[in-house]
């Protein structure tokens, strides 16, 4: 095939680009759980190469399939404990409030009745008596939602197609993990051997970056979450605010969508307060503990944990939240965060290689050395 013959490279890239975005949309339904088995990969890497690197391991020839199968069992194990011991409080508790619902849901209209009606409001009889007032149709606030939220509910409840096929899915991370785990490094050695030795030096430096930063994102994240699921519940509980505990878990569980945790948490618990009403001090007690974990997740939590090395603004994460979520649903949500970290560091290089381009700087440099005047 002669040069002319030859596609241009971009046409080639784009191809490629979209080919992988079209696999990607196809198989949008099944690739969460091989997400997530490559992100327990992805984080445990380097914890299995110190135990397969360890005294133990080379003195008793035990292979990385077993370091692999001790560590696996030891996370899942630590992780099924963490949630027997979650789960019967937080049914306790809201077994707990369901009981006491329609007391106080008739104390609470009791109280708000008067004075909705002293404005020309009249108390709805029930949420679905709400809804029509306000001429909302519940389905479509549901399915219209905050996109996102709406992706992660969809797949929390069932939305893979059935809730037999989402446990399936659960179960199989697991297995997924471990085949990953045990050639991770050679799946690694694969990728980069592809990648033409002209340009290999320069590709290196670009994934440890992302390496870098997707490492401190998913480690940062996930510390950020679990330090606010903590500070909501104990904080809200302290105070007596209804159901602290499944809010917290809300709260930082969702914590990862800008302003969307921390505005559930607030919401549900002044809507709780309102519920178990106590006066207006309660209230203000609600919105003292948002203050001060808003003001901790800002200004010590956020930038000691997660630091700079992301460096995405909250807008352009929402963006592609909103952006992942309308095109993959659950998937796209879970990839958006990191996509957008890689794009930023794309961009970052694309700029720095532009800037020192010929087309940027060459006119001005010629231009300024043709002025200039001679030192004969």
């Amino acid at each position: 095939m002669s040069e002319r013959d030859k596609a241009p490279r971009w046409i080639v890239w784009l191809g490629v680009s979209l080919a992988v975005g079209w696999l990607l949309f196809t198989l949008r339904g099944v690739l969460a759980p091989v997400f997530f088995a490559f992100l327990i990969a992805y984080m445990l890497d380097p914890l299995v190469d110190r135990i397969e690197q360890s005294r133990l391991l080379r003195d008793r020839s035990i292979g990385r399939a077993v370091g692999i199968a001790v560590l696996l069992l030891g996370v899942f194990a630590i992780t099924a404990i963490s949630l027997l011991v979650i789960f019967p409080m937080v049914y306790e508790e809201i077994a707990s409030f369901v009981k006491r619902l329609p007391g106080l849901v008739a104390r609470s209209r009791a109280e708000w009745e008067p004075i909705l009606l002293e404005y020309g409001l009249e108390v709805p009889n029930s949420v679905g008596d709400a809804f029509e007032e306000l001429h909302l149709d519940l389905q479509s606030v549901l399915t219209k939602g905050y996109t996102p939220a709406t992706a992660v509910a969809k797949w929390l409840l069932g939305g893979t197609a059935s809730a037999v096929a989402a446990i399936v899915a659960s179960l199989m991370i697991p297995v997924f993990a471990f085949y990953l785990l045990y050639d991770f490094d050679a799946l690694v050695a694969r990728a980069a051997d592809l990648i033409p030795p002209r340009h290999r030096l320069e590709a290196n430096g670009f994934f440890r970056e992302v390496d870098e930063v997707l490492g401190q994102f998913f480690r940062g994240q996930f510390t950020v979450m679990a330090t606010l699921a903590v500070l909501y519940s104990v904080g809200y509980g302290s105070i007596g605010v209804p159901l602290a505990l499944p809010i917290g878990i809300m709260a930082g569980v969702l914590s990862f969508i800008p302003y969307l945790g921390s505005t559930l948490a607030l919401g549900t618990a002044l809507l709780m307060t309102a519920l178990d009403w106590q006066g207006w001090t309660q209230v203000l007690w609600v919105l003292g503990v948002h203050a001060i974990i808003q003001g901790l997740e800002g200004f010590v939590i956020t930038p000691k944990i997660m630091g700079d090395t992301v460096g995405i603004s909250a807008i352009a994460v929402l963006f592609a939240l909103l952006v992942g979520a309308e095109l993959l649903g659950f998937t796209g949500v879970l990839l958006a965060v990191p996509a957008a970290a890689v794009i930023k560091i794309l961009i970052q290089r694309i700029d720095g290689r532009y800037r020192k381009s010929e087309f940027f700087v060459g006119r001005d440099a010629d231009t300024s050395r043709a002025t200039e005047p001679s030192k004969d």
